[in-house]
């Protein structure tokens, strides 16, 4: 494996998936040892999710010290401030005012103070007495006071804001304004109390985000888990409503995805045509536990590359890794085989099966229906671009009445071909398009059923590589079918052969 990389080429590579990395900030909960749940705030980036804590400041100190002519509570909006349209974006993650009142209260959204030096304060336009009716677009005129601020701190770096100006409100909101802490007596809350500062952050590349509790087929009701590589740096956050869920989970699912395609194309960078990789990422393998099946899940690496699909415990980070790697199968000794939904041994969904020629079978499970396609579609590349290079196989058979020894050979070319060891010579050739079916007893008969010129012709083997035959002959129809018709691929719900 060379390790070479041309700098032009990887700043392609990564220019060209660009457009597919998503961002979002917004507010969740965690789970701290020390004070029970915690709101954070998180922020997906190109290549990192970052939980963020917000520094608690006592922002009446630092206008208190201040001459009162210099507050912008003092400030008085002229006449045709009453109803206006205010952006404000937010200076070391905050906006810079506090608000008082919410439906419970039977009061608007009304901001109590804005502090010297925010980002409220230095538009001008904002003042105390405005009562907020929207936010970024989104009407507040009946939320409570918890939810206003939940939607006040979620509206991003840079919020709009739709304001009317209560004159007669003002005197009193100026009058009691609190300690400037957080929910302090009189009911004022700061919609944010300081920066936030990086408390966590967890790498993407090479990570996984799952729903399921670990090791289990439990789903969480309103939370998921996230892992950097390695499982360094993970934790589990949640969410107040599903629509927020399912939004984190996707956003930084695709994040995952776009990085490991640019990984895989680095990578392929170093390799032939016919040794790239085509899939690169965690699948949850169910394994026995106590003689009770599918209790357990454990998370592995998949790499479908070549003509091979290895199994890592981690992601290899080197060449002496990759040549390491303790579980590798070939991909036309193996088959893929999608799990129905009837079929699930467990609550666990997008399921599959990989079996092998030696009797091998290994139960997976993927986070979506997307994922499950995703590595089906790349184990048929891989299988067609395999088969077009290995060209052709041959096995050892017996043929006819009498168990004539011969070999059976697939060509790519050419299909099926029966060649009598005895006589050096060819007893009889079909394209594999000519296969109309198979039966077989599993142990070592096979008969093979060919369309010739209208009438069914059916041959009869013995051979003791049955299973290794059979796949073969599947991972052939299976490369026939994707180099004939590619968009067999971009379907979804492939079906097998």
């Amino acid at each position: 494996m060379r390790l070479n990389l041309n700098s032009t080429e990887e700043s392609d590579i990564k220019e060209e998936y660009l457009d597919g990395i998503k961002a979002k900030t917004g507010l969740v909960r965690v789970n701290d040892s020390n004070r029970g749940s915690l709101t954070v705030r998180l922020v997906l980036t190109l290549e990192c999710l970052k939980l963020q804590k917000q520094e608690v400041t006592d922002n009446h100190n630092s206008s208190s010290s201040s001459s009162s002519e210099d507050t912008i509570d003092n400030y008085q909006p002229s006449p045709n401030y009453y109803l206006r349209y205010v952006t404000v974006a937010r200076k070391n993650g905050s906006l810079g005012i506090s608000v008082k009142g919410g439906q419970e209260n039977s009061l608007p959204i009304l901001i109590s103070r804005i502090p010297e030096g925010g980002a409220a304060y230095h538009t001008k336009r904002l003042f105390v007495g405005d009562a907020i009716i929207k936010v970024n677009d989104q009407l507040i005129t009946n939320a409570c006071h918890d939810a206003a601020l939940h939607i006040l701190r979620n509206s991003g770096n840079q919020v709009t804001l739709l304001v009317k100006h209560y004159k007669a409100a003002a005197p009193f909101l100026l009058g009691g304004r609190g300690n400037g802490n957080k929910n302090n007596n009189n009911g004022e809350s700061d919609t944010e109390d300081g920066p936030w500062m990086d408390y966590l952050i967890i790498p993407l590349m090479m990570g996984y985000v799952t729903r399921y509790v670990q090791g289990t087929d439990k789903l969480r009701r309103n939370g998921f888990e996230v892992h950097g590589m390695n499982d360094l740096n993970s934790t589990i956050i949640h969410c107040d409503n599903v629509k927020s869920l399912s939004e984190w989970v996707k956003l930084i699912s695709e994040n995952i995805s776009n990085l490991s395609e640019i990984q895989i194309k680095l990578y392929n960078l170093n390799f032939g045509i016919n040794e790239k990789i085509e899939y690169m990422g965690w699948v949850n393998e169910g394994v026995l536990n106590n003689n009770h099946p599918w209790q357990s899940y454990c998370a592995r690496f998949m790499i479908i590359r070549g003509r091979d699909v290895l199994l890592f415990d981690i992601p290899p980070m080197s060449i002496t890794e990759w040549l390491d790697c303790g579980v590798v199968y070939k991909l036309y000794e193996s088959m893929l085989r999608l799990v129905k939904e009837a079929e699930n041994v467990d609550q666990r969904q997008n399921c599959f099966l990989l079996q092998t020629s030696n009797g091998v079978s290994r139960y997976f499970s993927m986070e979506t229906k997307q994922g499950l396609l995703d590595v089906q579609c790349a184990w048929h590349r891989s299988i067609c671009t395999s088969m077009m290079h290995i060209k052709s196989r041959t096995f050892y058979v017996l043929f006819g009445n009498n168990q004539q020894p011969s070999n059976l050979i697939l060509d790519w070319d050419n299909g099926f071909t029966l060649y009598d060891n005895w006589t050096n010579s060819n007893v009889w050739t079909y394209k594999f398009s000519e296969l109309r079916g198979s039966s077989d007893d599993h142990i070592s008969r096979l008969k093979l059923h060919f369309n010739d010129n209208g009438c069914i012709e059916t041959k009869e083997l013995v051979c003791q590589d049955l299973q290794s035959l059979l796949f073969c002959v599947h991972a052939f129809l299976t490369a026939k079918v994707v180099s004939v018709d590619p968009s067999y691929l971009n379907t979804e719900g492939i079906q097998q052969l």
